[in-house]
C-alpha cells in the first residue's frame, strides 16, 4: 500500500473509533456484554480496514478455555497483537495492564470501563491489583499475561517472566498458551505501514497447575518456555516454507 492509502486507511479507523470506542465507555457501565462487543467491532474493522484476516485455532477445542486460567502470550512480535486480541475474544478476558497504556485515549479508557486489572509503579497496588487478577481466575475467569518482558526487536523470542506462571500456581489454574503468528509480516516492529495479510492466534493445550506450589515456579517456567520455543520455531519454519 502506498502512502496515501495507508494515511485514509488509518483515517477511516480514527473515524470508526469515536462512535464504536467512545460508545463502548457509554454503554459499558450498563451492559458489559454490549460494551465488549462494540469494542470487538472495532478491531475487527481496524484489521479489515488494513487489509488483515485472521483465525483462531485451537489444539484441543474452544472449550479448553470454558474453565478459566491464565492465557499466557508466549511471544510479542508486533504492535497489533493486542488488537488481534480484542478482535478474536468473544468472550469476557481480563489483562493486566501499565497505567500508560491504560491513559491512551479511547483504546486505553476502555480497559477501565471493561474491569482490567490496572497496576501503576507502586509495589503495594500492583501485588493487590495482581492478586484480585488471581482471585478473578481462580473463580473462573480468563486473565492475559504476556510471558515476554518485552516486545521481539528480531523476532526471536525475548526472556519469559516468571509472573503468568506464579498467578497460575496462586490461582490453582491452568496456564492457557497462545501463539500469534504473522502479525510481524503485516506490521514489523518500528514500522508504521501496515500490510495486507493473515494472522493466526493459535491456542495450545493448556498446562495443568492443580497441585503445585511457589517451588514448582521455576521448572513450570522452564515448561512453558520450551512449549513457546517449539511453537515459534514451527512458525517460523512455516512461514519460510510458504516464502
Amino acid at each position: 500500500m502506498g502512502t496515501t492509502s495507508q494515511i485514509a486507511r488509518y483515517a477511516l479507523a480514527l473515524a470508526l473509533m469515536a462512535p464504536l470506542l467512545g460508545g463502548a465507555l457509554v454503554i459499558a457501565p450498563f451492559s458489559d456484554r454490549l460494551g465488549r462487543r462494540m469494542v470487538r467491532a472495532w478491531n475487527q474493522a481496524f484489521l479489515s480496514i488494513f487489509g488483515i484476516s485472521f483465525e483462531v485455532q485451537y489444539d484441543i477445542g474452544p472449550e479448553q478455555l470454558q474453565q478459566g486460567g491464565i492465557i499466557v502470550g508466549l511471544t510479542q512480535q508486533s504492535i497489533i497483537d493486542p488488537t488481534v486480541g480484542f478482535a478474536a475474544w468473544d468472550k469476557p478476558v481480563k489483562a493486566i495492564w501499565n497505567i500508560e497504556y491504560a491513559l491512551i485515549p479511547f483504546f486505553g479508557w476502555v480497559s477501565f470501563i471493561l474491569g482490567w486489572v490496572i497496576i501503576r509503579q507502586n509495589p503495594s497496588q500492583s501485588k493487590r491489583q495482581i492478586e484480585k487478577a488471581a482471585k478473578y481466575a481462580a473463580n473462573g475467569g480468563l486473565v492475559y499475561l504476556s510471558a515476554e518482558g518485552k516486545r521481539s526487536v528480531d523476532g526471536s523470542l525475548s526472556p519469559y517472566k516468571k509472573g503468568p506462571v506464579v498467578m497460575a500456581i496462586s490461582a490453582q489454574v491452568p496456564l492457557c498458551p497462545v501463539y500469534i503468528a504473522g502479525s510481524r509480516q503485516c506490521m514489523p516492529p518500528g514500522a508504521w505501514k501496515i500490510r495486507p495479510g493473515k494472522i493466526i492466534m493459535r491456542y495450545l493445550a493448556p498446562i495443568p497447575t492443580t497441585g503445585m506450589t511457589y517451588a514448582d515456579r521455576h521448572s513450570l517456567l522452564e515448561h512453558l518456555r520450551i512449549v513457546g520455543e517449539n511453537e515459534h520455531s514451527r512458525s517460523v519454519n512455516d512461514h519460510e516454507s510458504v516464502t
